[in-house]
């Protein structure tokens, strides 16, 4: 087929095989392990994990030498927090340097003040998620201004996760996340998974915030394991243990329409496929390969 794309590569999640949040979950997996296994599959580039060097110039030598890029790294962001944002604002700044230092072009940031995962305050799995007053959604978006302003004097694009269990989980906070903030400063990260897993429908996000994504995540839900999330207000984590997410090629969400609506508004840039996963078997380099033929397959690429 003709490629849907003409800049577009696609790269792997480390989360895939060691995720940063459950430390219990693919602990087994190397540095090595990831990136040899990365490569193998067919992907070019990898986001940062936290099994990788601390060194950016070890960490673009073990890359370069498999041919891969580091693309990207999470950034913790408390700035709707009035007694915590000058802390994380400086953790941030340092974390979008390390990032520039390694070769990234793109900084990835999600909120945690009152998320159900990662207010450091307090631990909000089975409360839920406690969202912003208006008075936290200026912070909020005058710190991811201020944020973007500082990545763009490194060269880079800093991009917003939306995510489930976060002040901006939904189309509509999109939009406000959107209208408060500068678009040469701010640019979004969509994520299929998390986006379906809130019930946002994919093609409506993706068609009208097209002029906004700069960075995708491919992630896929089992829609039998969502059935059971929502009947039990299961919290995130407890989610990816029981097996909620995978990857594209695999699971309910049908990829092919959200390719050509980003083929149709002249997406280029990265794709990286992100499915933190709790299976023992098979292993994840036989998902990451399954993912990468079947995106072959719909794209061309």
């Amino acid at each position: 087929m003709k490629p849907l794309f003409q800049n577009v590569r696609f790269g792997a999640h480390p989360i895939c095989w060691c995720n940063d949040d459950m430390l219990d979950l693919g602990d087994e997996y190397s540095f090595e392990n990831i990136i040899d296994e990365a490569a193998e599959a067919g992907y070019t580039g990898i986001e940062l994990g936290r099994k990788f060097p601390k060194e950016p110039k070890a960490l673009r030598q073990a890359l370069d030498a498999r041919g891969l890029r580091l693309t990207s790294g999470w950034c913790d962001t408390m700035f709707a927090c009035a007694e915590l944002r000058d802390k994380y604002f400086d953790m941030f700044r340092e974390k979008a340097k390390f990032l520039r230092d390694c070769g990234c072009d793109v900084v990835v940031a999600a909120e945690g003040t009152g998320s159900r995962c990662w207010d450091p305050r307090e631990y909000r799995a089975k409360k839920g998620v406690e969202k912003l007053d208006d008075e936290q959604w200026k912070l909020f978006l005058d710190g991811l201004n201020e944020a973007g302003d500082f990545v763009n004097s490194l060269g880079m694009k800093l991009v917003y996760h939306v995510h489930t269990g976060t002040c901006c989980e939904t189309y509509e906070e999109t939009q406000r996340l959107c209208a408060g903030t500068d678009p040469d400063k701010l640019h979004l990260l969509a994520d299929t998974g998390h986006l379906h897993y809130c019930g946002v429908d994919l093609a409506r996000f993706f068609h009208d915030f097209a002029d906004r994504i700069a960075y995708v995540h491919l992630k896929n839900i089992r829609e039998i394991v969502l059935d059971v999330v929502e009947d039990y207000d299961m919290d995130f984590n407890s989610s990816v243990k029981c097996g909620i997410f995978t990857v594209p090629g695999d699971g309910g969400i049908d990829f092919r329409p959200i390719m050509q609506i980003l083929a149709d508004k002249g997406y280029e840039g990265w794709m990286m496929v992100e499915a933190e996963q709790y299976l023992p078997s098979p292993k994840t380099l036989h998902f990451m390969k399954m993912a990468r033929e079947y995106l072959r397959e719909i794209t061309g690429v």
